[in-house]
Formats: structure tokens, C-alpha cells, sequence
């Protein structure tokens, strides 16, 4: 028998992948996160050629996986710039490997820290500065009292930070209202500094659609992504207002960066350049409103899509029905949307112990909320969907958005170590003590957090079910 002791202490890649590579799934340990790379690279692809065909930047977060292999799918292998997103000074400490690689490659890089800068970061980001050199680290401001933070910054990096103002454009979570009083009065503050040269430089307008999760189709995604651009551009034009009224001519109309997205909204992009077939014609008006509003900022600004979960996707996603499938798909037609084949992430759990006595039948498995996460998902009430995959069934009665895959089982309840199985189809199949499970998370940024390392399957291999590599991630803050 294999001797896994300690396989969640962190290790490095070289003996992690001495004791799981060549390993069936079957034969590994659990609970384990499982990415099937395959699936990421699809999805980042997919993304990559939406931003293209649009002539719009990307800006990838990399909060949800935290590692470096996907980062490299993310951004893509002939871009020119290297510009992403960390939600943690420890996911741009993780990643400086490759970021100075990407330099070496003369590539320029930049990294913006996605949360309204707290004082106690500036000097590990100060360090980041330092290594990767001027021009490589944008912050993210919504108070005037977060600029003596980037004098600390300054002193430690040698240069200016880039500033991203952060707009709420419907959220609620940061951020100024685009074209209030408050938004003018941070301006006039940030706006000299640029000017004289001081300790940071404005690069533009930063907004998150987090409410975007809330919508059922394509469609409504393309709308909080309208949304998003035209508060942009209100801040933005504010901005250029404020700079023509201080007869400063020579720098009014300054070529702003409007960085936009969630995934649902970010992901719905990809609609307008689907490959099979025209959209739905009830989707013509906000699709029309998305490409005036896309073009209508390249006019005067850069324009930047930015998204982090689109890689792994989860059933969170699943229920926007905002992304179509990918387009490699010959089966797929335009106004679709992705199901459960394409969520990269599912986490391997083991039945501990059967309960077919209760009504409905229950199972326990050994994965409870560290591994699973608690987040809620809107199409239904459990905490993961147990895919067919091991098992001899795949049919089930059950309604839900996307079926595909679905073994009839869900998480129905879930305790720090304990996951309550739920049989939610009569003709389920049955489950043994032993049995080996993947389930597919309601969040996969949450679901993966609690594991040292993810194991990676390739389902375009012969070898579905093999373990290919493990790509270690970033954990801490």
C-alpha cells in the first residue's frame, strides 16, 4: 500500500508528484481537490479569444486558484503584457517566478492589488516593487486617507504606484459612486498628485459586478457589464472635467484604463463572438447596448475585462447561465449555456457510512465544510452536486438548470468534517461504504482554499482518471 503520511503538509511539486503521478484517482487519499486541466485550459481559451475578437484587454484574477500553471493559461502564451489581479500580497509573492520569467521574455508586468489598499501592505508590496521595477504595481483607492499609504509604498519600491480608483457601480461592497461629490472630491486630490509627479499615478477606474451572480442568462450579464462601462466612463469623463477646468489642456482626455467584470458579466463576452449561430433575438437589444458601449470606451479609454473563478467555474456559475459553452463544441449553438462537463474543479470524497433507512436515503461522506465550503448556491438548497463519475447511473428526475452529469445525489448538510449525501432521484444508483465521489462545489474559490495542492487529471488523455501532475497553490494573506 502506498504510503501517503503527511500528504497535505506542504511539500514541494517535485515530491508531490513522485507520490501521486501515474496514481489513479481511485487509489489516492481523500478528501482531494481535482482539476482536470483540460477543462481550464478550454475555459481560459475561450476567454482569451472573446477579449480578442473584441479588441479588449484581459486582466485575469488569479484569487481562485492560486497557482502559478494557471496563471499561465489565464494570460496566455502570446500576450504582450503580463497585467493581473491578487486579492492577497501572498498570491503576488507566489507568483513572482513566473512574472520574472515573463520579464525576461520582455513582457512588462503589472500586478493590482484588488482590495482598497490596507496600510499593513504596502511594504511586503513596496518588496514586490523593488524585484520587478517601475510601472509594476497598480493599488486600488476609494478615500484620500489611503494615500499616505502609498508614500510608504514609494519609499520601499523606488517608484510611484499605479492608483485605480474603485467605482461602485451597483455592488455595495467598495467604492464611490461614479459622478458624486465624493468621487470629485478624491479627484481633486489624486489628480495633482499625478500631475506633480508625486507618490502615485492615476491609471484609470476599477469596478466589480459582484451582483451580476444574481442573473439567469447571457443576457442579463451582458447588461451589468453595460452597466459597468457606462459608470466608467461617467468617472472617467468627470475626471477629464476636472483636468480641462484646471486649464491643464495638455493632459486633459488622459487615456484611462476602465477595468470591468465579474465572471458572470466578464464571461458574457463571449456570447458576441460565439462561432455556431446568431443569438437569440430577445438578447438583441442588450447586445447591441454591450458592443455601442465596448466601442463607444475604446474610443476614449483603454478597456479591460477582468474575471477570476472562469477557469474552474462551479455550480454558482452554472446558475447564471451566463457563459455559452465552449466553443469547441460542434454540438453548441449560440444563447446556450455551460453545464457541469465544464467545471474544472470537484473535490474526491469517500462514504464513510450508509443511512438508506431515512426518508429520503442518506450517506455520510468525509468532507464537510473545510473542504467543500459553505456557500450557498441559488439553484438549489445543498452544498455540493455529486457528479455520475464511479458510479453506474447517471440518470435523474430531479429539475435543475443543467442535468448533465448529475448522479442524483447532492450535499444536503454539512458540518466542519461531515457531508450529508441526499438521494434526490428515485432511480439514483446506490452507493457503497468506500465508495470514491466527486462533487462538484457551489464556489470553487472557497472550495479550494482548504487544500495545500490541487491533483491534476486530463480528460483529453486516454487516461481520464490518472493523475498527470499536482500544481501546488498559495495559501495565507
Amino acid at each position: 500500500m502506498d504510503d501517503f503520511t503527511g500528504q497535505h503538509r506542504p511539500s514541494s511539486k517535485e515530491s508531490l508528484n513522485m507520490m501521486f503521478v501515474g496514481k489513479e484517482l481511485d487509489q489516492i487519499p481523500t478528501p482531494a481537490a481535482v482539476v482536470d486541466k483540460a477543462v481550464v485550459r478550454r475555459n481560459c481559451v475561450q476567454m482569451l479569444e472573446a477579449c480578442d475578437a473584441l479588441g479588449v484587454s484581459l486582466r485575469p484574477h488569479i484569487k481562485t486558484h492560486k497557482t502559478i500553471e494557471v496563471t499561465q493559461m489565464q494570460v496566455g502564451d502570446s500576450a504582450k503584457n503580463v497585467n493581473i489581479i491578487v486579492s492577497t500580497v501572498a498570491e503576488a509573492e507566489y507568483v513572482m517566478p513566473y512574472l520574472r520569467d515573463c520579464q525576461e521574455q520582455g513582457k512588462a508586468v503589472n500586478i493590482l492589488y484588488g482590495i482598497p489598499l490596507p496600510p499593513s501592505q504596502a511594504q511586503r508590496l513596496g518588496k514586490i516593487g523593488s524585484e520587478l521595477g517601475p510601472g509594476s504595481i497598480s493599488v486600488m483607492i476609494d478615500n484620500s486617507d489611503q494615500l499616505s499609504i502609498l508614500q510608504v509604498f514609494k519609499e520601499i519600491a523606488g517608484f510611484s504606484a499605479h492608483i485605480f480608483i474603485k467605482i461602485d457601480a451597483g455592488y455595495g461592497r467598495a467604492g464611490l459612486f461614479p459622478n458624486s461629490e465624493k468621487l470629485k472630491a478624491l479627484l481633486e486630490v489624486v489628480l495633482p498628485i499625478t500631475k506633480a509627479g508625486g507618490f502615485g499615478h492615476l491609471s484609470g477606474f476599477y469596478s466589480h459586478a459582484g451582483h451580476s451572480y444574481g442573473v439567469a442568462s447571457g443576457e442579463e450579464a451582458m447588461g451589468h457589464l453595460s452597466s459597468e462601462i457606462e459608470n466608467l466612463i461617467i468617472a472617467a469623463s468627470l475626471a477629464d472635467k476636472l483636468l480641462s477646468g484646471s486649464h491643464e489642456h495638455n493632459e486633459s482626455k488622459a487615456k484611462y484604463v476602465l477595468s470591468v467584470g465579474a465572471t458572470p458579466s466578464a464571461t458574457s463576452i463571449q456570447h458576441l463572438g460565439h462561432a455556431n449561430g446568431s443569438l437569440p433575438a430577445a438578447w438583441t437589444a442588450e447586445s447591441d447596448r454591450l458592443r455601442k458601449c465596448i466601442v463607444h470606451a475604446k474610443d476614449f479609454y483603454d478597456l479591460e475585462i477582468h474575471a477570476g473563478v472562469y477557469p474552474f467555474l462551479d455550480n454558482q456559475q452554472l446558475a447564471t447561465q451566463a457563459s455559452p459553452p465552449p466553443s469547441t463544441s460542434s454540438m453548441t449553438i449560440a444563447g446556450q449555456s455551460i453545464s457541469f462537463p465544464d467545471i474544472a474543479l470537484t473535490i474526491l470524497a469517500e462514504v464513510a457510512s450508509l443511512y438508506m433507512h431515512r426518508n429520503p436515503p442518506e450517506a455520510l461522506i468525509a468532507a464537510g465544510s473545510l473542504a467543500l465550503g459553505r456557500e450557498p448556491c441559488r439553484s438549489y438548497s445543498g452544498w455540493g452536486v455529486v457528479s455520475d463519475w464511479s458510479l453506474s447511473s447517471a440518470t435523474t428526475t430531479k429539475p435543475c438548470i443543467m442535468p448533465t452529469n448529475r448522479s442524483g445525489w447532492e450535499v444536503s448538510r454539512i458540518s466542519q468534517e461531515h457531508g450529508i449525501l441526499q438521494k434526490v432521484s428515485d432511480d439514483a444508483p446506490d452507493l457503497q461504504i468506500g465508495s470514491k465521489l466527486r462533487v462538484w462545489p457551489n464556489h470553487a474559490c472557497v472550495a479550494g482554499a482548504g487544500f495545500d495542492f490541487y491533483v491534476i487529471v486530463d480528460s483529453d488523455s486516454p487516461s481520464k482518471n490518472q493523475i498527470v501532475d499536482i500544481w501546488t497553490r498559495c495559501r495565507g494573506w
